[in-house]
């Protein structure tokens, strides 16, 4: 009987449930959304008790569709979207609302944090800069405006942590979930008595923190009634979603990279030390691969550069689209493949919301340049492929001044689909492109730490190993990289030339 386990990815969104076999083949799955909520127009919350319902209902319909038997489930384990905290009382039951990582609402306790603790002591503590995307000011926010509930607060947990919760009664969090609440000392692998103390935080209401891939405890009678499966089963620590996405597309050594394209894009790099930037452009947080660290960049829109253009200037591709059954983006990236490499001219910034890594410019705003009368739509299409692949390179090169190996770069999210666009990174970035057959990187992820912590693998690397498949690399054509090395040249270029403007005022 093929033993399985478990991996829940609850995103920001919703939640994936999906059971895989040791050799990374998926027995099943199920997805279910829940709501978010906008109390204001820049906060942004969610309610914790959804994401166990929508877990529960995954699991058990993942369950039921396929005919798997609870018995062959020997361990579970969850990954989950970062930085978003929720406070419970000691009962177990949330006191308000989760505070979603997207929420802005914080910009107040930032700047206090800045002032009275400052930004060059939580980078040098935590690798994270000041900033209302993490955890502490959130904790903050509600300490300073809803006293009655920090006060009744047990515990902070972030969604991983509830999740584990509610399958086996106890309280933890992993090293990578707590590398991104901007309390975790990233050196230590604990909570920062420095910052801690310096935000006012007790300690005391921050869960144990144990190592990603943890036997933590055993699925409860509840539990085992509310989502099918037996009680008893092993309850494994996962990590953050873009850790196990890392290590779910095998990056476990240093030379490896991992880029998710969606929305935005995140590039994480491996590395075996704390690597921490003086000019503060890219981030340093615990990997789930023991011992070991990822240097991360995050940048806002560049898969939905494309869907702007496919939104507002792509009637005639998702007209084509329909009528051939495809998706709209491959016709899009099809029309692109028919331009030269470089657009014939035409360059693109991505910065519809503001610059992220390196350059962490809210100002900077999108640009097309070098628009002449005989480009077409398909020119800016080609050119925000382009653009999108030279904002990567640009952290890349960050990384690599950091002293960080780059030999490859293995790639996950909607945009690992286009192999044209995957090959314009691979001749941009200079290295070799690898996508894996499983697109699902962060559940494989989650999955290669539960197998781990039930004893089936003795590492995490050899269980990448097994488990992630990957496709040929796509290598750098030859004959397009003095052509993309100016185009590199003329994009950085660009940005100078703009980035003062102050294009989002009246």
């Amino acid at each position: 009987m093929t033993e399985a386990v478990l991996a829940i990815d609850a995103g920001t969104t919703g939640v994936r449930s999906m059971f895989f076999d040791k050799s990374g083949n998926v027995l099943g799955r199920a997805y279910a959304e829940y709501e978010s909520y906008f109390p204001s127009p820049s906060w942004v919350e969610q309610d914790a008790e959804s994401w166990w319902v929508r877990s529960c209902e995954t699991i058990q319909r993942a369950l039921s569709e396929t005919g798997l038997d609870p018995e062959r489930v020997i361990g579970v384990s969850v990954t989950n979207q970062r930085e978003t905290i929720v406070p419970i009382g000691e009962n177990g039951t949330p006191l308000r609302k989760a505070i979603v990582w997207q929420d802005r609402r914080t910009v107040p306790q930032c700047d206090w944090i800045e002032k009275e603790v400052t930004q060059d002591v939580v980078y040098s503590v935590t690798g994270l800069t000041v900033d209302p995307y993490f955890s502490a000011p959130k904790i903050l926010w509600i300490m300073q405006n809803q006293e009655s509930i920090f006060r009744n607060t047990h515990k902070f947990l972030l969604v991983h942590d509830y999740l584990i919760y509610r399958l086996s009664d106890e309280i933890v969090t992993d090293f990578s979930n707590a590398s991104r609440t901007m309390l975790f000392d990233v050196r230590q692998a604990n909570w920062s008595d420095r910052i801690t103390e310096g935000f006012g935080i007790p300690r005391e209401k921050l869960p144990e923190v144990v190592e990603s891939g943890t036997k933590i405890g055993e699925m409860t009678a509840r539990a085992s009634k509310e989502t099918g499966l037996k009680e008893g089963t092993p309850v494994v620590s996962g990590g953050g979603d873009q850790q196990c996405a890392a290590l779910g597309v095998g990056v476990v050594k240093e030379g490896r990279l991992k880029s998710t394209t969606g929305t935005g894009t995140f590039v994480l790099a491996h590395s075996r030390t704390v690597r921490l930037d003086p000019g503060l452009r890219v981030l340093c947080s615990r990997h789930v691969v023991p011992d070991s660290f990822v240097v991360e960049a995050s940048m806002f829109t560049t898969g939905s550069a494309l869907k702007w253009f496919r939104d507002n200037l792509g009637t005639e591709e998702r007209i084509i689209a329909d009528d051939r059954g495809v998706d709209p983006y491959e016709i899009l990236t099809e029309e692109a493949e028919g331009i030269p490499a470089g657009a014939e001219g035409v360059i693109h910034i991505p910065h519809f919301v503001g610059a992220g890594a390196p350059n962490w410019n809210p100002h900077s705003r999108g640009i097309f340049a070098g628009l002449a009368l005989g480009h077409t739509r398909a020119h800016i299409v080609r050119a925000i492929l382009e653009g999108v692949s030279y904002e990567i390179r640009t952290n890349v090169e960050v990384m690599r001044e950091l002293g960080i190996p780059s030999q490859e770069v293995r790639v996950t999210g909607g945009a690992a689909r286009s192999k044209t666009w995957m090959q314009i990174q691979a001749n941009i970035l200079r290295m070799p492109v690898i996508r894996t057959q499983m697109e699902e990187a962060t559940a494989v992820g989650a999955a290669i730490l539960a197998f781990r912590g039930v004893g089936v693998f003795k590492s995490v690397a050899r269980a990448a190993e097994e488990m992630v498949k990957t496709l040929p690399p796509l290598k750098p054509t030859k004959e397009t990289l003095d052509v993309y090395q100016r185009g590199y040249k003329k994009f950085k270029e660009l940005y100078s030339a703009i980035s003062d403007l102050r294009l989002d005022e009246d």
